[in-house]
């Protein structure tokens, strides 16, 4: 079966059979395959990848704003709504990707700098009031600089965001996880061994999700005697290996909570990103519950980035990033989205 399944997920594209091509390697990601595969099923999939608005509809809104400083990009926001409305905050670097390389102005040294802008969006999600945020904190001379792909959440009407960070004393230059506000962060020691990225608030919260596969389980993660615990929860499905965070939690009722999660693919040393979302059930240990078809949100077989949601009323926004060039917000209803979950 494994077998005619590659098949179908690897010639379906070529019939216009796209359908067909979808289904096999959905059904592919669900089973345990042969070593070396699972690339290649990844690879595959993203030639029938569908945009959003061909799932939902939707309204899409670029937030053109200025930069941290000139020349410098806007990507990566994580949205929030809040008792006033909605905030967002802006990912500003001083990088291009050209050529899938890194290429930073000659002044900065081969440094990768990031600072944040933080504003304000009216009722329509246009932006009225937008502000830079610096962090100050103990550096090291690792050459990747600020607080990258900052996530937001509302803890007892407080502002908590995290971030990972590179170059914050003591530590040794890998990927770890700060918290706080922009003007005051802490970054506490793990015992994973692992870069820490992208870990997902759960919004009012001082938890996140960890991740949705830890070693074939759910896993949380929160502070305890001045570091991290990560603690291990529900089974996960297979097709979750390649789920990676991602937006914040944000509550539906009855204990179900939705995010969004990114599942990466290779072709020919280029990354691509897809989308999901996906449900998690608290009272199940927090067990994934339902989950979407991937998507694009505008760009097909591109660098796209999730790392915001936020639910107002029957209004759902998502942020995102696209190339590490461009921030964008995307307006669904809570419906159409819930409509597209089926159980993993």
């Amino acid at each position: 079966m494994i077998d005619h399944l590659h098949a179908v997920a690897a010639h379906a594209y070529y019939c216009g059979e796209l359908a067909a091509g979808r289904r096999a390697c959905e059904s592919l990601l669900r089973r345990e395959l042969p070593p070396g595969m699972e690339p290649v099923v990844r690879r595959n999939r993203t030639w029938y990848t569908h945009r959003l608005d061909e799932l939902a509809s939707t309204r899409f809104v670029r937030l053109d704003l200025e930069p941290a400083y000139p020349g410098w990009s806007l990507f990566n926001p994580s949205i929030v709504a809040t008792a006033a409305g909605w905030m967002v905050n802006v990912r500003s670097s001083n990088y291009r990707i050209v050529n899938g390389c890194y290429e930073m102005p000659a002044e900065d040294r081969g440094v990768i700098r990031t600072e944040n802008v933080l504003v304000d969006l009216a009722d329509d999600l246009e932006p009225v009031n937008a502000r830079q945020v610096h962090h100050d904190y103990p550096r090291t001379d690792f050459p990747v600089d600020g607080l990258e792909d900052v996530r937001l959440n509302m803890v007892d009407g407080t502002m908590l965001a995290s971030a990972t960070v590179r170059n914050i004393e003591p530590f040794d230059g890998a990927c770890r996880i700060a918290t706080g506000y922009f003007d005051s962060i802490r970054c506490l020691p793990t015992t994973t061994g692992r870069h820490e990225k992208n870990w997902m608030p759960i919004l009012g919260r001082a938890e996140w999700l960890y991740s949705c596969h830890n070693d074939g389980r759910v896993a949380t993660v929160r502070e305890q005697e001045e570091a991290w615990l990560v603690t291990n929860h529900a089974p996960a499905p297979r097709l979750a290996a390649g789920f990676r965070g991602g937006s914040q939690l944000v509550p539906l009722g009855g204990g179900i909570w939705l995010a969004l999660v990114h599942e990466v693919a290779e072709d020919e040393g280029r990354r691509i990103y897809e989308h999901r979302f996906v449900s998690f059930d608290e009272a199940a240990g927090w067990a994934i519950v339902g989950v979407s078809l991937p998507f694009a949100f505008l760009e097909q077989r591109a660098i796209e980035f999730a790392a915001g949601l936020a639910i107002k009323g029957g209004r759902l926004v998502a942020s995102f990033g696209v190339r590490d060039a461009e921030a964008w917000l995307v307006e669904m209803t809570v419906a159409e989205v819930t409509n597209l979950l089926v159980r993993p």
